[in-house]
């Protein structure tokens, strides 16, 4: 191969998938941690929330329904002076799937809200037509 011996090629090769293999490891590792977070936090959610989240519709804010208004669940609240870490959890009605955005928000703007864990908060999303999936852009 482009003058290479065939060891030189086999090595090349094993190389490859090796590092190949551990990229795919890791990625996996990654994906069963993030989704075994989601797990745990819809756990903490009590049932009439998720069923309110579930009839959560997504409406168009502009004429080609790219971005849209809808509401997500106050998931999570983690305060750290000035900053607030909130992690949101919506629903995706083409995948029938939760799924969670963490965003932050100054705290005093979080407090001056009154928002709260749990609370259903308007968000600014854009839709991603190649995934079929909103993704998160701002709290309104």
């Amino acid at each position: 191969m482009w003058g290479m011996s065939l060891t030189d090629t086999i090595i090349c090769i094993v190389v490859a998938l090796v590092v190949v293999g551990i990229f795919a490891v890791v990625c996996l590792v990654i994906a069963k941690r993030d989704n075994t977070k989601l797990e745990d936090l819809l756990a903490s959610i009590p049932a009439e929330k998720q069923e309110q989240l579930k009839a959560e519709v997504y409406q168009p804010m502009d004429g080609l329904g790219i971005k849209c208004a809808t509401r997500g669940l106050v998931g999570a609240v983690e305060t750290n002076g000035d900053s607030t870490k909130v992690r949101l959890v919506f629903y995706n009605q083409a995948r029938d799937a939760f799924y969670d955005q963490t965003t932050k928000i100054r705290t005093s703007e979080f407090n001056g809200k009154g928002y709260k864990l749990y609370d259903m908060i308007p968000c600014e999303m854009k839709y991603d037509k190649e995934y079929h999936i909103h993704e998160f852009k701002k709290i309104m």
